[in-house]
């Protein structure tokens, strides 16, 4: 609550002490792994303190873990042993970008008018090997017509719900079709076919679920690691447009210019350049987005 209503004071005796609990003997080491277990699956870890916080009150100067390392999350140990390793094919830098924009009166969402530069930004990064579908362009259809498999990124700009209750009504808003609502559920992405080294749902609170004892949180980001996405990226919030845009254009500049960067490490630049050039500085801006699969 003091990340997403703003408030700092509260931040940093919160996140002190619940740092102080779970972050004790941090290694030396670049990248961290977290298989967080109940509630804990719902925090932002990179957004608690690396050491004990000094006097400032400020969001833009906290020590946040974020500005050390690299972090990513997996659903249990299981998955992470059986991953698979990224792909080595010369479509590998190949992206689908997604941007419906706007939405039916019915489905009482707002549009997205910031999502429409979001993926037109990120496209130009790609030298040609990225296709953008904006508007209605930016269908169901498009998503279960077979092809998907031939990307190494997909990019979804737009809304998504997660029902805590019945994970598999989870779904991600895109425009409809004829034959189909423009609604993808959780229980259809499970039969997609993705080869993607990383899917991105910069959407709203795609990281969210149903806790199930023993596997974590099971909601969209569960659907899309079975539908054969190694990596994704989900948010645990509500976001303004505009600093999603910043973030995830800066994410996918820092990883194609930096050969062999993880996708973790490239996320975790991505977000501490916010901190830096201050704007978005407050975790809310840059916490809710979080890696599930690591490299």
């Amino acid at each position: 609550n003091s990340i997403y209503y703003m408030a700092p004071d509260i931040y940093q005796e919160s996140a002190g002490r619940l740092s102080a609990l779970l972050l004790r003997g941090l290694p030396s080491v670049k990248e961290i792994v977290f298989i967080p277990s109940g509630r804990l699956g719902t925090i932002p870890f990179e957004a608690l303190l690396y050491k004990k916080p000094g006097k400032e009150s400020s969001f833009g100067s906290f020590p946040y873990l974020v500005q050390r390392y690299a972090v990513s999350y997996e659903f249990s140990a299981g998955l992470l042993l059986q991953k698979k390793a990224r792909r080595t094919d010369t479509d590998k830098a190949s992206i689908l970008l997604c941007a419906p924009i706007s939405f039916p009166v019915k489905d009482n969402l707002n549009d997205l008018p910031g999502t429409e530069q979001e993926v037109t930004s990120i496209s130009k990064l790609f030298s040609g090997k990225a296709q953008v579908m904006k508007g209605q362009d930016a269908n169901e259809g498009l998503v279960k017509s077979g092809g998907l498999d031939r990307y190494g990124f997909l990019h979804f700009a737009t809304h998504g719900i997660v029902d805590e209750t019945s994970p598999e009504l989870s779904r991600i808003f895109l425009q409809s079709t004829g034959t189909e609502d423009g609604n993808v559920f959780s229980g259809e992405i499970f039969n997609l076919k993705l080869n993607a080294d990383l899917t991105v749902l910069s959407a709203c609170q795609t990281g969210l679920g149903r806790y199930s004892k023993g596997e974590g949180v099971i909601g969209l980001s569960r659907a899309l690691v079975y539908a054969g996405a190694r990596s994704i990226v989900v948010s645990y919030w509500s976001v303004a447009d505009q600093s999603t845009a910043q973030l995830m254009t800066d994410f996918y500049s820092v990883l194609l210019s930096r050969p062999g960067v993880s996708l973790e490490s490239a996320l975790r630049q991505a977000k501490e350049n916010m901190i830096t050039k201050g704007t978005f500085a407050a975790p809310y801006y840059w916490a809710p987005f979080v890696m599930i699969g690591s490299q």
